[in-house]
């Protein structure tokens, strides 16, 4: 468990904006067909295919180019398997214990089956560490594919609209998205005018002794990128903003704080660097999933743990049933039954 404890905690996401450098040829380790699920079979990790043919002149610029990119290159050699695949190649392949061959000298039957039929250069498969599926076809730059990249990565493709998601890691960067910000309508556009007042823990339990309202906790890890997501643009809502700041006390958590914590007349402490601090286990239980919002009442007892990035329109009814107290006398689908939003409006 302490391995595992560690492994988590130090895990360090390479963010591809700020690395830039080209490398020719592309440093990403690729592997066939057979090869790669084989990896996946004993070590389940984001499979990433890149299908292409020796004549699409849209899939070498993307390989002199985007792959080409360090950062990218780092972050797909760390975090999935790579394959690349040729459309067009007359090898015989066993996938799912099925033999595909190339009947026809032109398209291979596998591609068809794994394009579904829908045959176009580059496409760039996604499977999940459950083996859906996601197709995404088109030449992609570096910054059209990195945040694609941290959606499938940290799992939000299980609960999270990818186009919402987008739109707000873009936010989250706005110098580096500067030219693509600009493309949007002002529908697209998300509300970052919101200022939540993050306190310390010392500071909310001090003021809480006078005022009691519930606690809003925002548990992150440094590496995480929808944990920044999260911070930047989610909480930047200012309808979020402002519900929490009225409703409860915001603070911060580093999951990996190094600094003693004293709440409720209690001191939790570090366990040490690289691994969860104590208050993070106290709450957690173990169940180390980023970012996640804990939601405590004013007498310090855990209502509810939430998992992972939520998108502004997704988190508001969450925390308002929380906020609201409504949790104690309705389950969430009747709640959400009359909920009303008041983004967007």
């Amino acid at each position: 468990m302490k391995k595992i404890i560690l492994i988590i905690f130090i895990q360090i996401i390479f963010f591809s904006t700020y690395a830039q450098t080209l490398v020719s040829p592309s440093t990403i380790k690729w592997y066939s067909i057979e090869e790669g699920f084989e990896m996946f079979n004993k070590t389940p990790k984001p499979i990433m295919i890149d299908v292409y043919t020796d004549w699409c002149g849209w899939c070498k610029k993307m390989m002199a180019s985007t792959f080409a990119t360090q950062g990218i290159a780092d972050y797909i050699n760390t975090y999935f398997i790579p394959i690349r695949f040729d459309a067009e190649t007359k090898d015989t392949i066993v996938y799912n214990d099925t033999v595909y061959t190339n009947k026809t000298g032109k398209t291979h039957d596998l591609a068809i089956k794994l394009l579904d039929g829908r045959l176009s250069y580059p496409t760039i498969i996604y499977f999940d560490k459950k083996l859906n599926k996601n197709l995404v076809p088109g030449y992609m730059d570096v910054q059209d594919i990195e945040p694609l990249l941290v959606y499938f990565v940290e799992e939000l493709n299980n609960y999270t609209n990818y186009q919402d998601f987008n739109i707000a890691y873009m936010f989250s960067y706005p110098a580096v998205f500067s030219e693509k910000i600009k493309l949007l309508t002002d529908a697209q556009k998300p509300d970052t005018l919101g200022i939540v007042n993050w306190i310390t823990f010392e500071e909310a339990d001090s003021l809480n002794k006078k005022t009691p309202k519930p606690f809003l906790i925002n548990i992150y890890i440094d590496w995480s990128n929808s944990c920044k997501i999260m911070k930047k643009s989610v909480y930047r809502n200012s309808v979020i903003a402002k519900y929490i700041n009225d409703n409860y006390y915001a603070v911060n958590l580093n999951a990996a704080e190094i600094n003693p914590i004293t709440i409720n007349g209690t001191t939790y402490s570090s366990m040490g660097a690289g691994q969860p601090h104590q208050l993070t286990m106290a709450i957690m239980q173990g169940n180390f999933y980023f970012p996640s919002t804990a939601f405590l009442s004013s007498g310090f007892q855990l209502i509810q743990l939430v998992n992972g990035y939520y998108g502004a329109v997704q988190f508001e009814p969450i925390l308002k049933f929380l906020g609201s107290e409504s949790y104690k006398t309705l389950d969430f689908q009747t709640y959400y039954q009359s909920f009303k939003s008041e983004i967007n409006k």
